[in-house]
């Protein structure tokens, strides 16, 4: 088993104009900058999921998906990972709908495996998008890291390229990763030796 750490950044908006492309950009260097983890950028622009309409739950519905079906490849790509950070907006106190999408047409890829958080948005920075997204960690049988980069975008200092430039930031998402590749490290040993 290859010792490297594969991480997902997941970019959840999808919107025109989205300011989260250059945080998840900013995000995928860091992942890359470490020697131990492997980082795969996750634009869910290239992953058009609809609300999810099957009939059976995701645990069942994702055995009969064709292999050439955009459901198999995400489950493919999902399941080949060993953790994932999202970057996502908060919209109306919540995070938005294609990444709910995205979440809902699998199940088992996401299992046992750990999840961080960089959100931005006003005051509250996207927090309370990150506290509804915990709840669906958990019953997805994730583990939510506790570190987590919460962007405020009132006054936000960014470089030419958008990245944030408070030390701050860079602290809390050097914090972050740390818990994040630790656990990943954790959670895939525990795969291979109690399969489930």
């Amino acid at each position: 088993m290859t010792k490297e750490i594969r991480i997902g950044v997941i970019l959840a908006s999808v919107r025109m104009g989205r300011r989260g492309e250059p945080f998840a950009a900013w995000v995928d260097a860091l992942v890359a900058a470490r020697t131990d983890v492997k980082a795969e950028l996750l634009d869910l622009r290239e992953w058009p999921f609809p609300s999810y309409a099957h009939k059976d739950t995701p645990l069942i519905a994702e055995k009969s998906y064709p292999p050439a079906s955009l459901e198999r490849r995400w489950a493919e790509r999902i399941g080949g990972l060993d953790g994932f950070i999202v970057v996502t907006p908060e919209y109306s106190h919540g995070y938005p709908g294609s990444l709910k999408n995205a979440i809902d047409h699998i199940y088992v890829p996401w299992n046992y495996k750990p999840v961080a958080f960089v959100s931005y948005g006003g005051f509250a920075g996207g927090a309370r998008a990150v506290e509804q997204l915990r709840q669906v960690a958990v019953e997805l049988r994730m583990v939510p890291v506790r570190d987590e980069v919460n962007l405020r975008l009132v006054g936000i200092a960014l470089d030419e390229r958008g990245w944030p430039t408070d030390e701050l930031y860079r602290k809390r998402a050097g914090a972050m990763l740390e818990e994040l590749t630790w656990m990943a490290r954790v959670l895939r040993d525990g795969r291979a030796q109690n399969p489930r």
